[in-house]
């Protein structure tokens, strides 16, 4: 049930990350100097690693069984 909630919060927060892109790249402006993407970026990077983390400690789990 965990592991779904982390998928869906990921992919809401794609989706604002990409929104971000977007806009940024119609209005021709940096992404790299984009706070507010950078930001997104990390929020985004922080739930792939917990999801691979609560991934690695599923399959951690399943061997032991």
């Amino acid at each position: 049930m965990k592991q779904e909630t982390l998928k869906e919060k990921l992919e809401k927060e794609k989706e604002k990350l990409n929104k971000l892109v977007s806009e940024a790249l119609n209005k021709g402006a940096p992404l790299t100097e984009d706070e507010a993407i950078i930001e997104q970026n990390r929020k985004v990077d922080d739930l792939v690693v917990k999801l691979q983390r609560e991934k690695e400690n599923l399959r951690k789990k399943q061997e032991e069984r």
